[in-house]
């Protein structure tokens, strides 16, 4: 399905967030959308999906001009959004989630549902359990279901906002090779981000808003500056790596294990200094998670010490942690970081 944007303008009060935008976006490709904070991408990709009207300007869908006014007009006419937070509800299962919204039967078909979830995933090289909750799925699982949700409901055109922040690598590139799929099927793809390599790595076109306007459009081979410049409306010279020399050890562990369910973490050495960053890698279920929380003190090591600049910390609850200026920023910013009803 081809998308066109004729003369898109949307205010936010003195905020010209688009600007006289036109577009268009061949079917069956993947059209990258590029910009800084603040440039208009997830407006226009929201005036798309029905979540915000334009102030003016118009839609067309495969030469029609459309009338988008809501999430529900847009599955209507075959256009899904895939938000950087995903929209379900977490204390269903994965089978109740994907019927929401797809039918005004009173009682729809679960095994009906099932079945199309299990081909879909077959497609799409997904393995999420239909009878399990949703509060007991990754970020990448849910974002995953939330796909085969739109899918399922009849979109054609699959936005998706910054669909790779806070998702492991292996689950970017299965969902990459699902996108792939899904365009060599004949869907038509959105691709919003900030990270230049996946645009380069997956878009067959990329456009570059700056300021709410559409300042360049873009056939491979990209190139990185000229992305960046197009963005920036400047060249950026990126500096020198500065080296670092760590001080004193801060933070010690010894002998720590930590379990959570059938998950065993440890026993675990380390000691971490000042000025340093230590990342953890390996693959998604591997411990990271588990070890983080404990660090914060949200679980408690079954064995091993814990010490602050000599402090021990093993057996303090989140609030001692808190006390002792250690901080946890969660992967789930929605829903273990922030109150989402408050200022």
């Amino acid at each position: 399905m081809q998308v066109e944007f004729r003369h898109i303008h949307k205010h936010f009060g003195s905020v010209h967030a688009n600007n006289d935008i036109d577009l268009t976006i061949p079917g069956g490709s993947i059209q990258g959308l590029l910009g800084e904070n603040g440039a208009g991408k997830s407006t226009l990709m929201k005036i798309l999906s029905g979540f915000i009207p334009a102030d003016s300007g118009d839609i067309l869908l495969d030469g029609r001009v459309v009338n988008i006014d809501s999430p529900v007009g847009a599955i209507a006419h075959g256009v899904g959004m895939l938000h950087q937070d995903p929209l379900d509800f977490p204390p269903m299962r994965v089978v109740d989630n994907l019927l929401i919204g797809s039918s005004t039967r009173l009682f729809p078909r679960k095994q009906a549902a099932v079945r199309a979830l299990q081909q879909l995933q077959k497609d799409l090289d997904f393995a999420i359990n239909p009878e399990a909750y949703v509060d007991t799925l990754t970020v990448g699982e849910r974002q995953q279901l939330e796909l085969v949700r739109l899918l399922w409901l009849g979109a054609n055109v699959l936005i998706l906002d910054e669909p790779t922040t806070g998702i492991s690598a292996n689950q970017k590139t299965k969902l990459f090779r699902a996108l792939r799929w899904l365009v060599s099927q004949g869907k038509t793809v959105l691709f919003v981000t900030h990270k230049l390599q996946e645009a380069e790595e997956l878009c067959d076109r990329v456009a570059i808003l700056r300021h709410g306007k559409l300042v360049g459009e873009m056939p491979p081979p990209y190139r990185t500056a000229d992305f960046v410049e197009k963005m920036f409306g400047r060249p950026i010279e990126l500096p020198a790596r500065q080296a670092a020399t760590p001080g004193a050890t801060t933070l010690t562990f010894r002998g720590i294990r930590v379990e959570d369910g059938r998950l065993r973490v440890g026993p675990l050495d380390l000691d971490v200094r000042a000025g340093e960053v230590i990342g953890l890698a390996g693959m998604e279920g591997s411990g990271q998670d588990v070890f983080l929380r404990m660090c914060a003190g949200l679980i408690q090591p079954v064995e091993g010490t814990v010490t602050l600049d000599g402090t021990p910390l093993e057996n303090l609850s989140y609030r001692g942690h808190l006390r002792q200026r250690v901080r946890y920023v969660p992967a789930d910013r929605l829903k273990e970081g922030l109150v989402a009803g408050l200022s």
